[in-house]
């Protein structure tokens, strides 16, 4: 028991210290892609928009539209469109299938009628055949009547029957018969009639069955005229984009070269490139924030001598610190708290953060947090210091940092305010 006791507490650290490991692996992979896709596309925009494809339109031709926003657009429609045309087209070999499975279910449900009209006519030959202890009871007009109509050729079993009964019962009453042979009669006539009456209703049932697979099957038949209009219809609008953007066109094979051939989000860098810049800058910080705090965290798991203390939990808190730590230098950054800005030399050029600086930054802010929120709760304060008249400090007055215009110096001396 004591050896079982001491052997618990080591296999639950040994698979703490697994499930770590791996999750550790798993950040690494997430967060290094995020930045190599952050950085791509960033890459990516910027070259487009300073180098933007060289197209030759024909004379006839409208100018080609060169913009990235646009064509992206029209690349990812065209996608989801064809997308669009596979479930489609999987929709309707599904319908197809079950319009056979409906098929052979119709031919299958003619079986009960023929078997359900069958017995009807088993039935009715039987009782016209009864009957016929009857007929000759019958005297004058309706022996005539009676005789008629078994001889009718032209009348189906069913209403043959029916006017056979009708004609005994008027005729019954003043036939060549005794009482209890016209007792007897009525009994057969009646059972007769239920009788009848059941087959009636199961071939009507049988029908009914039938009649209700076959609506079913033209029901799945006009589901699948409504989905190969929309096939057609699919095909009109990819014809009508390829003719804004052609298949041999260098925008399509330039903007091609975003897609990735993974089942999941195969259209995720042409989804990132179709951002702002400054979107992507964000996403490069955050992921090269949390990036430095991984790194950081599995230097001191495997050089310290006791892991008791770096937990999973720990590491998701790290993570999320060194986060904040990266928002906060991106917020710094932009608010122009430091020189990270690049542009080109023309005025009308807008001066956008540097993502490369940016993250590097974040990368260390992550990799060293508790330094990097030191540093920020030190500009805190040098933003948020009050001064008295005397020279004391104190939190009633907050005097912000004006805003210096580049290439000037700051006045040599500040006149005290009048009182």
């Amino acid at each position: 028991m004591g050896n079982w006791a001491m052997a618990d507490p080591k296999l639950a650290i040994r698979a703490s210290s697994v499930s770590l490991g791996i999750t550790v692996i798993l950040l690494y992979a997430i967060f290094v892609s995020m930045v190599t896709f952050g950085f791509g596309t960033y890459i990516f925009r910027t070259t487009w928009q300073s180098n933007p494809p060289i197209v030759v339109a024909d004379q006839d031709e409208a100018e080609v539209d060169t913009d990235i926003d646009n064509n992206v657009f029209l690349l990812r429609r065209e996608k989801a469109i064809e997308n669009d045309k596979l479930l489609v087209a999987a929709e309707i070999r599904e319908l197809r299938q079950q319009l056979a499975d409906n098929e052979a279910a119709v031919k299958v449900s003619f079986g009960p009628i023929a078997r359900e009209r069958e017995e009807m006519r088993l039935l009715v030959n039987r009782t016209i055949l009864d009957l016929q202890d009857y007929q000759y009871a019958l005297v004058g007009l309706d022996r005539l009547k009676y005789e008629t109509v078994l001889n009718d050729n032209s009348l189906q079993p069913f209403a043959k029957l029916t006017e056979l009964f009708s004609v005994l019962d008027a005729g019954v009453e003043t036939a060549d018969m005794d009482e209890e042979a016209r007792a007897a009669y009525l009994d057969m006539s009646n059972a007769a009639k239920v009788a009848l009456q059941e087959a009636l209703s199961d071939v009507e049932a049988a029908n009914a069955a039938s009649h209700k697979v076959q609506q079913e099957g033209q029901l799945i038949s006009d589901n699948i005229a409504a989905r190969t209009e929309r096939i057609r219809m699919n095909d009109e609008s990819i014809a009508a984009l390829r003719r804004v953007l052609p298949l041999e066109s260098v925008i399509r094979a330039r903007l091609s070269s975003l897609s990735l051939e993974i089942p999941i989000a195969p259209d995720l860098l042409l989804r990132l490139v179709s951002f702002p810049t400054i979107f992507l800058t964000l996403i490069v910080t955050i992921a090269s924030g949390a990036l430095g705090t991984v790194v950081a965290f599995s230097r001191r798991y495997y050089s310290a001598k006791s892991s008791e203390e770096l937990t999973l939990s720990r590491l998701f808190v790290n993570v999320g610190e060194g986060i904040a730590a990266a928002i906060a230098i991106f917020l710094f950054s932009g608010a122009g708290m430091l020189a990270l800005t690049q542009g080109g030399g023309g005025a009308e050029n807008n001066v956008e953060l540097s993502p490369y600086t940016v993250a590097f930054i974040a990368f260390l802010s992550g990799f060293m947090a508790e330094d990097a929120f030191a540093s920020i709760q030190a500009a805190g304060k040098r933003i948020f210091k009050t001064e008295e008249p005397n020279g004391n400090t104190n939190g009633t007055t907050t005097n912000l940092p004006a805003v210096i215009p580049e290439g000037e110096d700051l006045p040599a001396t500040t006149a005290p305010p009048s009182s």
